[in-house]
């Protein structure tokens, strides 16, 4: 595989850790011997309110639509020799205690995926995030799972010569919650505030993994047939997601995962301990790599789906990495 290109593409964008999380990852497979040609000639953000601008860069990459990047106040293709430098670095870290995993994760199996094993010259990979999600629609997108069905992608692949094209967002939120000690198969209710693209892809696969699914409401509420449970006057949520930040219902809640993630201040050991598995806040980081997670297992590189980090390392370098771009 040569000349790899990845995007990820939404509005706003300036302050997604995407790049960090695809370096990360590049490097640490690279590290372990595999992709030994595999140089990723562009990492970048594009800015756009509409998807096709981003498609456009996948055909013939430019340089508009390309803000700068909020933590380093560069554009991202210009500092990534450093942010390969740093995640280079991070990847020697041993995942920190405080983050370990309290159940075995719920890894989706990948062995009926129906789309190409090897890549061409020309592999462009792009995650998506708001407002771009719905948009991805027709015949020119061949779906590895029902994401065109729920209209809710937010990973793309280019082979050169068609678009593949995955939800991930869900599936990554199962990881998470197993992760906090959540067992999504033995019923565990997930409440929903919002019915945008990522609660769509979560409320699915919370369900196809034996959850129950209720909607907390919101401006777009979640469709009808991706709930199966209402709330009571005594429910207990295992796991509250407020996907708008418009949540007004009071809820029980084990955890509360929200998806938004902040800039984090503090040392490194302060930032550890507030993305403990031991608190019922989880920050949004989680989610991100989780999902990220998701897209190399199942639709960047599947065959390598059993050499990928674990989500506690991830999360680890990740802060590393930011801990390092602020100094």
């Amino acid at each position: 595989m040569f000349g790899l290109r990845y995007a990820v593409g939404g509005a706003p964008i300036e302050h997604t850790l995407s790049p960090i999380l695809f370096d990360l990852v590049l490097v640490y497979l690279k590290d372990k011997g595999h992709f030994s040609k595999l140089d990723a000639s562009t990492v970048t953000i594009v800015e756009s309110n509409h998807v096709d601008e981003v498609l456009g860069w996948a055909y013939i990459e430019h340089d508009e639509h390309q803000p700068l990047w909020k933590p380093v106040n560069e554009k991202v293709n210009a500092f990534q020799p450093q942010l390969l430098d740093a995640s280079l670095k991070a990847i020697q870290l041993e995942s920190d205690a405080r983050i370990a995993a309290k159940l075995r994760p719920v890894i989706r199996k990948t062995d009926t995926l129906n789309f190409p094993e090897r890549s061409s010259s020309y592999e462009v990979w792009l995650n998506l995030t708001s407002p771009l999600k719905h948009q991805i629609q027709g015949v020119a997108f061949s779906a590895i799972d029902e994401a065109l069905e729920i209209i809710s992608v937010n990973a793309l692949r280019y082979d050169g010569q068609g678009w593949y094209c995955a939800t991930t967002d869900g599936r990554g939120v199962v990881h998470v919650a197993s992760h906090f000690g959540i067992e999504v198969s033995k019923g565990a209710i997930l409440g929903i505030n919002g019915g945008g693209g990522a609660a769509r892809s979560i409320a699915s696969a919370w369900r196809s993994h034996g959850g129950k699914v209720l909607s907390l409401g919101g401006k777009r509420q979640l469709p009808a047939t991706m709930v199966n449970s209402k709330l009571e006057t005594k429910t207990v949520c295992d796991l509250i997601i407020d996907a708008e930040g418009t949540l007004n219902v009071d809820v029980n809640a084990t955890f509360v995962l929200s998806p938004v993630y902040l800039p984090m201040k503090g040392t490194y050991d302060e930032r550890m301990n507030a993305l403990s598995t031991s608190n019922n806040q989880i920050d949004g980081r989680w989610m991100l790599a989780a999902q990220h997670l998701e897209c190399w297992r199942t639709l960047w590189a599947p065959h390598l789906s059993e050499d990928l980090p674990s989500l506690e390392e991830l999360v680890t370098w990740l802060v590393a990495v930011e801990c390092e771009l602020e100094q």
